[in-house]
């Protein structure tokens, strides 16, 4: 049942609790993610340094570039870990709100949701960013040096990760399509030849010249479009 008892000063001290929780344990995270700093953008350079030609090595040419890639690294860091503590304080707080079946709902796409983002960062970062660090970095030679930017490199693999964690969210997007009658039900099962083009020409867009690379990020992408083909199924128009 829907707790009717809550008057809006409850409801504004109980978010001000939560937010002011919400930033205490950020700020705590964020000063951990800066003392490890160092071994975290080690990690990051994983996949550059496995494409990097013998001699070649990451600079940086601002006199605060390297303080504040460490910066942005753990600030990063802190969201990335505090993340779930974030979406429990906002669930506890919707929580008086919402009646049963919106609770077991809403649980259900959060751990969803959540961990298919999870499979979509591991992926952008294990397959993705290799591939396209060897061959952007294939391009070096005897006249050409490769030395990626410190701050370019960071923030595109930044970006390439959550990227990607979004696009593995897409079930969802196809999910509430359906669910709220902008197409039909089977609307994503009849056209998924079509889709299957597009996303071929995405991966041939991001790996141009690899057929094996290409398929390796496009078979992802199928089984991402049938999830949410097969979630988009399941609901009826009104």
């Amino acid at each position: 049942m829907v707790n009717e008892a809550y008057t809006l000063q409850d409801h504004l001290a109980e978010l001000r609790k939560r937010l002011i929780k919400s930033v205490i344990v950020f700020c705590i995270s964020f000063g951990l993610a800066y003392a490890v700093s160092d071994f975290l953008i080690s990690f990051l350079f994983q996949p550059v340094k496995q494409s990097l030609p013998s001699g070649s090595t990451m600079v940086f040419t601002a006199l605060l570039e390297g303080f504040m890639a460490h910066l942005k690294v753990a600030f990063w860091a802190a969201v990335v870990v505090t993340a779930p503590f974030f979406v429990y304080q906002a669930w506890r707080f919707l929580l008086p709100a919402l009646y049963e079946n919106e609770k077991r709902s809403l649980r259900r796409l959060i751990l969803t949701g959540g961990i298919l983002f999870v499979f979509g960062a591991v992926f952008g970062y294990w397959v993705i960013l290799p591939v396209i660090l060897s061959l952007s970095l294939g391009y070096a030679s005897t006249n050409l040096q490769a030395l990626p930017r410190l701050q370019n490199y960071l923030v595109f693999t930044l970006k390439a990760i959550f990227l990607f964690g979004l696009i593995f969210e897409m079930p969802f997007v196809m999910a509430g399509a359906a669910r709220v009658g902008l197409v039909p039900r089977n609307y994503f099962k009849k056209h998924r030849k079509a889709a299957y083009i597009v996303l071929f020409l995405v991966a041939a867009v991001l790996v141009p010249s690899d057929i094996f690379s290409q398929l390796l990020i496009f078979l992802p992408f199928v089984i991402i479009y049938e999830i949410g083909a097969f979630l988009s199924s399941g609901f009826t128009n009104k």
